[in-house]
């Protein structure tokens, strides 16, 4: 049964000083005509670049909640899923606004969605429009880690826990599990840990490989032995919440998928961080990329 026609669904974004990228994201919905088709909320987290006039001004039909600058990702996300909740939701569609969804990928994850209960579906994400690198979507997880999975096209995969891309949630969620955990995890890895805990609560993850979208890859989360990033720079990220090295939220993360066996993982990484910091210092870079290159080719 298509439940998505008398549905009432509500596209939630958060977005926070970045008005060109934001303006070009809602470019897009109504370009393949999800703005018209759904509610959309833009939750604009204090930004002082007039994002918030500027959508009033050109797109009079959504819904732009205010923050003060301290809701970050997950207080955005959750702010917007309550009042999405308050108004009648019956699905969530959360959406980055550096995400931009390809035709139909919104109705497609809908309706897969819709096929069952307590089902969430990720879209595929792809460096480019060419869809040949992927970049975001459903995780796996592993002994004491997670990895991003490519879900080809023609396919539907399922996984343990999502990046919070572009990802339709269903309002049952909220009664399963409450709202993302905005004061453990105010912005990064929130969307992983909230969908892990939807998955141990019975509700099935998948990603979609038809619905597809443009989101390119975060240097910051790239690897360390292949990204150009000085390790100066990594270091800095110790303090900022928008890093995934933020111990307060790495640790609640790593508490959330290991108990407390999550200690080891917490240690390693940033055991590895300072192991990185020196091989980085005696090595070029382009000497790590080709042994790198070299034991991946052995590995295969």
């Amino acid at each position: 049964m298509n439940q998505t026609k008398e549905s009432s669904v509500y596209i939630i974004i958060p977005v926070h000083n970045r008005k060109n990228i934001t303006l070009s994201c809602l470019e897009n919905l109504q370009a393949i005509g999800d703005l018209q088709r759904y509610k959309v909320i833009v939750v604009d987290d204090g930004s002082t670049d007039g994002t918030a006039d500027a959508i009033c001004s050109l797109y009079p039909t959504i819904t732009v909640l205010q923050g003060d600058g301290n809701l970050w990702w997950t207080g955005a996300i959750h702010k917007g899923m309550k009042y999405a909740c308050e108004c009648g939701a019956d699905y969530f569609i959360w959406l980055n606004d550096d995400t931009f969804p390809s035709l139909n990928t919104i109705p497609l994850i809908l309706a897969a969605c819709s096929q069952r209960l307590n089902k969430l579906v990720s879209a595929q994400c792809y460096d480019t429009s060419n869809f040949e690198h992927p970049t975001y979507g459903g995780q796996v997880k592993n002994f004491f880690s997670t990895k991003l999975i490519h879900t080809p096209q023609e396919q539907e995969l399922e996984c343990d826990c999502m990046s919070g891309n572009l990802v339709c949630l269903p309002r049952s969620i909220v009664d399963k599990i409450g709202y993302p955990p905005s004061a453990q995890l105010p912005h990064t890895l929130a969307d992983i840990v909230y969908t892990w805990q939807a998955k141990k609560v019975g509700f099935q993850l998948t990603v979609l490989g038809n619905a597809t979208a443009v989101c390119r890859f975060n240097p910051l989360e790239e690897g360390w032995s292949l990204s150009s990033i000085p390790m100066s720079d990594r270091w800095k990220l110790l303090s900022s919440l928008k890093s995934n090295l933020y111990p307060p939220s790495y640790w609640n993360y790593c508490k959330s998928f290991y108990g407390l066996l999550g200690i080891i993982p917490f240690i390693r990484v940033y055991l590895n961080l300072v192991l990185f910091t020196i091989i980085r210092w005696i090595l070029p870079l382009t000497l790590i990329k080709r042994l790198k290159h070299i034991k991946d080719t052995i590995w295969l």
